[in-house]
């Protein structure tokens, strides 16, 4: 009994004794926890636990994390910069770790806290509780410091990569390297299959053995995948410091094959974490963003399909035709210029007319070769595919045919003088007109018989039936065949503002006989086709420029050089004005003197037909204009007459 009432006694005054020092869990120096080992009770039943976690609080405080030095950044070698790098990655990849092994120390600490609910004054459970804060903190100051350093490690290491003359590893030792790390894997594979049979058996001798081996085998491979990793790096860094793309490639190489075969799962993460930043300062973020959109881009095409064929075919076929596109744009802002250039300087004109019956099927033939590259690269190798090409090549035949007519047009108005010299234009134009549709008609025939469409039906309709019709109906088939020059010739469309003889106003209809126009009365006047085939057309709608001519007279007191500032400010304000076309003439010019004025010509062009947008832009070039004249300090002039009158000699 007396036994019992010591121990409780010694207890108590324990407690009293570590209640006295309660402040020091706030502090951080091993003097303080030394103290405090020394004023232990050494005859608490608790005193070798305590003394333990007093030993331990001072170990955590005076251990420090090695970090890198300034020794590391003195590099002069390859080996140096690797080494240098890997220190960077392991520092990472321990702070990764040591974020999860916080989670458990909170989870520590909150089980302490409900012990000491029930049991507040048990200085065993506050040595505890300090213990696991010392350690809380230590391990938050490591995470903090290091991954707040690495972005400056790694700017002291990429100053360096200049200085470092790296060499792309020959691929063969790279090769060599992996062939031993999966052999040590499928041994290390073996030996944890028989281990696993001998823990079955309960042989623990046995299964110790094996993992002796295991280990063995372990360190052998990390052995490995470090060397593996020093040849890889060696050569991302040759590509990063050349700003290449290709360094991309590497690191995504090198962060996936460490992600497989490394035993530490946080080093993938913090080589990545360099990677990146590294490929954003030499690289450049876009071009990283490019290059991972880019194999987005490839994965998608390999792994989709569009109409049954792979996306990355549709997409080389689809290349291949804008490629052909590109042909024709440079063949027709280069050759065709060439070739203008060169029939301009003839005297006949016949080169220029072959040159127009040629240029429009010239530029079309890009887009058949185009598509029919594309649909070999892309293995649309069937009928369709056959008859396409067929009919486009036919298409071209004949409009060059349909082009021809207008190289032919004067042989056929000297055809036509001998059917009478006052009207041998009006039958010439019908010889013309009815010859492109011959050939259009034909060319039809053609590209249908191609699609195996049965034609017969229309052929036999040109027949001698066919003539008989055509003479009774005199009148209608002008209208007919005048109706389908309109269309062939495009001279009008709907909407269009025309004039045809006396009959002016808007297009509402073309039909086949007819054509309905709109007068500005609101009437509507139906035009025989026959008379707009064989009349002058007058589009207004056509125009896409409307001109601007007029003449400013200044003062006669202005001078040299407030003219030359006037009509530079005017030539330089219609030049820059939005409504003012830019490719048509514009001239500004102080050109006369007037009776009463000082004359600048201008002359200029809007950029739209429409009346009133034309009124709205030259009442705004008119103000202008009198802003600039006002600003310059000179006035417009009016006629007018100077009266001078001599003073006569006063008499004596």
């Amino acid at each position: 009994m007396l036994k019992q009432i010591f121990s409780i006694l010694l207890l108590g005054l324990s407690l009293f004794a570590f209640d006295i020092n309660a402040s020091i869990e706030g502090q951080n120096d091993p003097k303080v926890f030394e103290k405090l080992l020394q004023d232990l009770n050494k005859s608490s039943p608790d005193y070798k636990l305590q003394q333990t976690l007093i030993k331990k609080i001072i170990d955590t405080l005076q251990s420090k994390p090695k970090l890198l030095q300034d020794d590391d950044f003195q590099i002069k070698s390859i080996s140096n910069f690797i080494q240098t790098y890997k220190k960077i990655t392991d520092l990472i990849a321990q702070a990764y770790a040591t974020k999860e092994t916080i989670q458990n120390i909170k989870d520590q600490l909150d089980d302490i806290e409900e012990n000491l609910k029930d049991d507040p004054n048990n200085p065993t459970l506050k040595l505890e509780k300090i213990y696991y804060q010392k350690q809380l903190q230590k391990n938050q100051n490591f995470i903090d410091t290091v991954l707040k350093s690495y972005p400056q490690w790694l700017d002291r290491l990429l100053a360096k990569i200049k200085f470092i003359d790296f060499q792309k590893t020959n691929k063969i030792k790279i090769e060599k390297t992996e062939k031993g790390i999966a052999y040590i894997e499928k041994k290390i594979n073996k030996l944890s299959i028989e281990k696993e049979r001998w823990q079955i058996l309960e042989n623990q001798n046995k299964v110790a053995y094996l993992q002796k081996l295991i280990n063995y085998q372990n360190r052998k491979k990390e052995k490995l995948i470090d060397q593996w990793l020093t040849y890889n790096l060696n050569t991302f860094f040759y590509y990063l410091k050349k700003h290449s793309t290709k360094a991309i490639d590497i690191a995504e190489q090198i962060k996936n094959y460490i992600t497989q075969h490394a035993t530490n799962k946080y080093l993938s993460n913090a080589i990545e974490t360099t990677m990146i930043y590294m490929l954003n300062k030499k690289v450049g973020d876009w071009k990283i963003k490019f290059a991972q959109i880019q194999k987005e881009v490839t994965l998608f095409a390999t792994t989709n399909t569009f109409l049954g064929m792979p996306l990355y075919k549709f997409a080389e076929g689809f290349g291949i035709f804008l490629l052909f596109l590109v042909f024709r744009r440079v063949f027709t802002f280069i050759v065709l210029r060439v070739v203008h250039k060169l029939a301009k300087l003839t005297t006949t004109t016949f080169d220029d007319k072959l040159l127009k019956v040629i240029e429009g099927p010239l530029k079309f033939a890009f887009i058949i070769v185009g598509l029919y590259f594309a649909f070999i690269v892309m293995d649309i190798e069937n009928a369709i595919f056959n008859k396409t090409i067929q009919s486009l090549i036919l298409f071209e035949i004949f409009w060059i045919f349909y082009n021809m007519v207008q190289v032919l047009d004067e042989t056929i108005y000297k055809f036509a003088k001998r059917f009478g010299r006052e009207l041998y234009r009006e039958i010439g134009a019908f010889f013309i007109k009815t010859l492109k549709i011959f050939i259009l008609a034909i060319g039809l025939v053609s590209i249908l018989q191609v699609w195996d469409i049965n034609v017969s039906a229309f052929l036999a309709s040109l027949g001698l039936g066919g003539l008989a019709f055509a003479l009774a109906a005199k009148d209608t088939a002008a209208n007919l065949f005048g109706g389908l020059s309109i269309l062939a010739d495009r001279a009008l469309k709907i909407d269009d503002w025309i004039k045809v003889g006396d009959v002016e106003g808007t297009v509402e209809d073309i039909g086949l006989r007819t054509t309905k126009v709109r007068t500005f009365e609101k009437s509507l006047v139906t035009v025989p086709n026959q008379m707009i085939a064989n009349n002058p057309i007058e589009n207004f709608s056509r125009r896409n420029i409307r001109r601007i001519k007029m003449r400013i007279g200044l003062v006669y007191s202005t001078t040299h050089e407030q003219m030359q500032a006037i009509v530079e400010d005017l030539r330089n304000m219609l030049k820059s004005h939005p409504g003012i076309a830019k490719n048509a003439t514009l001239l500004v010019n102080f050109d006369e003197f007037e009776d009463s004025s000082l004359s600048i010509f201008i002359y200029c062009f809007t950029n739209t037909a429409d009346w009133a947008k034309y009124l709205e832009i030259r009442e705004d070039v008119n103000l202008k204009i009198m802003e600039i004249v006002s600003k310059h300090g000179s006035d417009f002039a009016f006629p007018s007459e100077s009266l001078y009158i001599e003073k006569l000699p006063e008499k004596e």
